[in-house]
């Protein structure tokens, strides 16, 4: 141990050593050498005072805009993307309609409907929503006030796929119907 203090010490001294100050009589890389005019800097040169040393841009020449389609084509471009034709679909294919946004603004209405959501799916590992009241706090979340709440059994298939017969029941005012229906809730019958 005593060894390594006096290896560090020796390490620390001769960086201090080599990083110290430099003597007098070498010469400094920031002095200035003496000239003529005893050292100073140099004058920065006259400009003429009637041009003004700036950056001036021009834009490029405006024409008619080109279509993608009709852009002319050169070999050492990128050739112009081809949309593929509406027909070139595969049989059977449905084309996925968008999900109707959530109304930011609800309003109530005063009459109070009871909706149902499945706890699950059959066959399937965990549920999205594993209790009442984490499916009353998701209804929460998204600005939907619960009346009441319970769990139901329904009568469903029983097959790999179909819902599980447990399904969460919330009470909420028929204003927020439609976002709900947008989380996946149904009326119930």
């Amino acid at each position: 141990m005593k060894r390594f203090l006096w290896l560090l010490t020796a390490i620390l001294w001769l960086t201090a050593v080599s990083c110290g100050p430099t003597t007098a009589d070498e010469e400094s890389p920031t002095q200035v050498p003496p000239d003529s005019n005893g050292g100073g800097l140099n004058e920065a040169p006259q400009a003429d005072p009637d041009v003004f040393p700036r950056a001036t841009l021009t834009p490029p020449p405006v024409g008619e805009p080109i279509e993608p389609e009709t852009a002319p084509s050169s070999d050492d471009g990128y050739p112009v993307p081809q949309l593929p034709p509406a027909d070139s679909l595969p049989e059977g294919y449905e084309i996925p309609t968008a999900l109707p946004s959530l109304n930011p603004y609800p309003e109530a209405t005063g009459n109070l409907v009871w909706i149902l959501k499945p706890v699950g799916e059959q066959c399937a590992e965990t549920p999205a929503t594993p209790d009442l009241q984490t499916a009353v706090a998701d209804m929460i979340a998204f600005g939907i006030p619960v009346e009441a709440s319970e769990m139901t059994d329904l009568a469903v298939c029983s097959a790999c796929g179909c819902p599980t017969s447990a399904h969460f029941r919330l009470q909420i005012d028929s204003g927020y119907l439609g976002n709900a229906e947008i989380l996946g809730w149904f009326t119930e019958e």
